[in-house]
């Protein structure tokens, strides 16, 4: 009979994500990996397989926690361009205040991996479009009230896709609050009806 496990999968998990969020994957060993969980490496193997099997599974957690959480809020905000502001207002905060200072963990993956892994590449791919449906969905919310300059509507989608992948890339630089608000303001003043004059 095996062992019970006596640590959170949960816990350890979140931790092995941070580390390859902050370090890349290729720079992140295995003892890395088991100093950050405070596991022994017999016990993240049997948890989770080798540094890859880990990495897919931080991956999955990523997706599932962290863009769910902020593709959420395209879903649920009262209208489509008021969602696409919550949703921005949300990234920037994170950059600035929390872990995606370090980027995205599926931007930086994508850039370090997909030449070499078309599995991993797969699911990099499937990140992104699920993005573009968000991003179309509330578009359509938008240009569906009124909300959008004429013209603008689930094709610009892909304009917002590229603007929070390279929002993703500036934030490992620090650039600060005001240089990724404008970025933002820049896009979606691009897309939002002229205000109306009193």
């Amino acid at each position: 009979m095996g062992r019970t496990r006596t640590f959170d999968v949960g816990d350890a998990l979140g931790a092995a994500l941070d580390t390859f969020w902050q370090r890349g994957y290729d720079a992140t060993s295995m003892q890395a990996l088991c100093q950050a969980m405070d596991l022994q490496p017999g016990s993240v193997y049997a948890a989770f397989g080798n540094k890859r099997d880990l990495f897919v599974s931080a991956l999955r957690s990523y997706a599932e926690t962290v863009s769910a959480e902020a593709v959420e809020r395209l879903h649920t905000a009262p209208s489509g361009l008021e969602g696409l502001r919550d949703y921005f207002a949300h990234l920037v905060d994170a950059m600035v205040d929390g872990r995606r200072r370090w980027g995205c963990l599926v931007t930086n993956s994508l850039v370090e991996l997909t030449g070499r892994d078309p599995a991993l590449a797969a699911m990099f791919e499937q990140h992104l479009a699920n993005l573009h449906t968000s991003f179309a969905g509330a578009l359509i919310r938008a240009r569906a009230a009124g909300e959008l300059r004429p013209g603008a509507g689930p094709e610009s989608a892909p304009l917002l896709v590229a603007v929070v992948q390279g929002m993703n890339v500036l934030a490992k630089t620090n650039p600060g609050r005001a240089a990724l608000q404008a970025v933002v303001d820049g896009a979606l003043t691009g897309l939002a009806a002229p205000a109306t004059q009193d």
